[in-house]
């Protein structure tokens, strides 16, 4: 048995006890972990890497770039955290880079508002969340029409990320397509008014959500049109909510997310794909050259101490970790835990 495996027995113990094996817990004698995560969650996969008494190091793209990184050189990375599970399938899959995945927690998309224009949406965004947690649909419809009203009055300037290099692009694509059939039974409704603020100059565009933080604070656009709920809280951000029809973040509305689709191109091959809820998850490359030190990572995240810190991160863990794909691929001493009491096989 080597230090790896030995190291997952003593895990293997505290985890089903709920002892706290990390807390602290020296750091592991390891080769340092490189690791590429979305760019809005590379602040959590630093913490979580050092929560796990690892050393290493994160790259942070938005995650189609950050698929194409790992595909070009699938040996330099131990970890892949991606925020959509398509991704992987549809990326990194056809490669042979990697077989499976695990579904670790959800999120949903919400509107970023700069200073200047918290005063205008907060009371109907009040409303709008009373609305949502009383199921009213027709008051949502309502009042997130409004708030849309606002957004696309051409009055504000608008920011978004490309939808052919990060998720929170095509998500935001889809959102708007939501909610032209949930108000307007006119999927391209809110799209096509994008694309006029756009044509207009008042549509940012960046490669990856992050970059536009700094955009929101300084008031260079009054809005993100959709942005990670988790992100819009560790950034401390003000933010609209969305009703759960359009939010991607609701299981319940797996069959109504998928009436939007979106076509991307990566490395000139188009791929469409089709709305679904949310889901952080992670791979390990085959062939990574620290596949064991990315196992024990991957260790940490699907633990109580990795569901408390996504939690502090406005994360919302799965209550048990999902795995999907192919048991034989993964890498020990992670394989031990699939169809357990902490990761169940889908």
């Amino acid at each position: 048995m080597n230090r790896y495996e030995g190291i997952a027995v003593i895990l293997l113990i505290v985890l089903f006890s709920g002892i706290s094996y990390y807390e602290g817990h020296s750091q592991i004698s390891s080769p340092r972990l490189n690791t590429m995560a979305a760019s809005l969650y590379a602040p959590f996969l630093k913490a979580a890497i050092s929560g796990a008494g690892l050393s290493g190091s994160v790259t942070a793209m938005g995650s189609i770039a950050a698929a194409q990184e790992v595909i070009l050189t699938p040996e330099q990375y131990s970890l892949f955290l991606s925020i959509d599970p398509a991704i992987i399938q549809d990326m990194i899959y056809p490669k042979n880079i990697s077989s499976w995945y695990i579904a670790i927690a959800g999120d949903q998309m919400v509107i970023g508002v700069s200073p200047k224009y918290i005063n205008a949406v907060s009371s109907l965004n009040q409303s709008l969340y009373r609305a949502e947690i009383n199921d009213n649909v027709s008051l949502e419809e309502r009042y997130f029409s409004e708030i849309l009203s606002i957004i696309f009055s051409g009055k504000a300037t608008v920011g978004t990320s490309n939808p052919n290099t990060d998720p929170e692009g095509y998500r935001a694509l889809m959102m708007l397509q939501l909610s032209g059939v949930m108000i307007d039974s006119n999927i391209t409704y809110y799209t096509s008014a994008l694309n006029y603020l756009n044509s207009t100059g008042k549509l940012y565009e960046v490669t990856a959500g992050s970059d536009l933080f700094a955009y929101l604070e300084s008031g260079t656009i009054d809005f993100d049109i959709a942005i990670y709920r988790s992100a819009a809280i560790e950034q401390h951000m003000p933010y609209i909510i969305l009703p759960s029809m359009v939010n991607l973040g609701n299981a319940n509305y797996s069959s109504f997310y998928q009436k939007s689709s979106v076509t991307i191109v990566s490395n000139g091959q188009s791929i469409t794909l089709r709305g679904a809820p949310i889901y952080l998850c992670f791979t390990i490359p085959n062939h990574s050259s620290d596949a064991t030190g990315g196992a024990m990572l991957a260790l940490y995240l699907i633990s109580p101490q990795g569901k408390q810190l996504m939690e502090s991160y406005g994360i919302n863990p799965l209550q048990k970790a999902e795995f999907f794909g192919n048991i034989s691929s993964v890498p020990a001493p992670l394989r031990y835990y699939v169809n357990s009491s902490v990761l169940d096989l889908e």
